[in-house]
């Protein structure tokens, strides 16, 4: 009797079966993937998106004035409802310590720049611009930290600028 041709076919058979399984565990491993990296895409927007509208709030309230009262409970109202804390936890579980130390950093500069608004300090106040030169530094380094997880190009800033042809 000739076995040849059954073992043959069971062998193709089981290449088959196992080349099938291979490519669906690979193709879950690549969808996987693309979802978390989704799920911290998202993430990492509306926590920046948030952080924004903080900020046009609190600077609304300091370049209007008013007294100190009424500041103070804007700011604090602004950030309260504006959701940091939720997105910032939601960043904890998700984010690699690369983008949440960044992200820790910022909230923490918007948080100060809410401390001072509440205390009824302007636009027009020395302080007022350096804390929101700080926020706005803090805010460029999560935001590159958080494109760098994503893997999203961005141009690099130059330290040191390019030294002048001889010519």
């Amino acid at each position: 009797m000739d076995w040849l041709g059954p073992v043959n076919t069971l062998m193709g058979a089981g290449i088959g079966v196992g080349a099938t399984l291979l490519a669906d565990r690979l193709r879950w491993r690549r969808e996987r993937e693309a979802l978390r990296q989704d799920t911290r895409r998202q993430a990492y927007a509306s926590f920046m998106a948030a952080l924004s509208e903080v900020y046009t709030r609190l600077h609304v309230i300091a370049r209007d004035g008013g007294s100190a009262e009424d500041a103070g409970r804007a700011a604090h109202e602004a950030f309260a409802s504006s959701n940091l804390y939720p997105l910032r936890y939601e960043l904890a579980l998700i984010a690699p310590w690369e983008v949440m130390e960044p992200a820790n950093q910022v909230f923490w500069k918007v948080r100060d720049l809410r401390d001072l608004v509440a205390t009824g300090a302007t636009t027009e106040d020395p302080a007022f611009g350096t804390h929101l030169r700080d926020y706005l530094a803090a805010a460029e380094t999560a935001q590159t930290a958080m494109r760098r997880d994503l893997g999203t190009s961005w141009p690099q800033h130059d330290d040191d600028p390019p030294a002048p042809r001889a010519g």
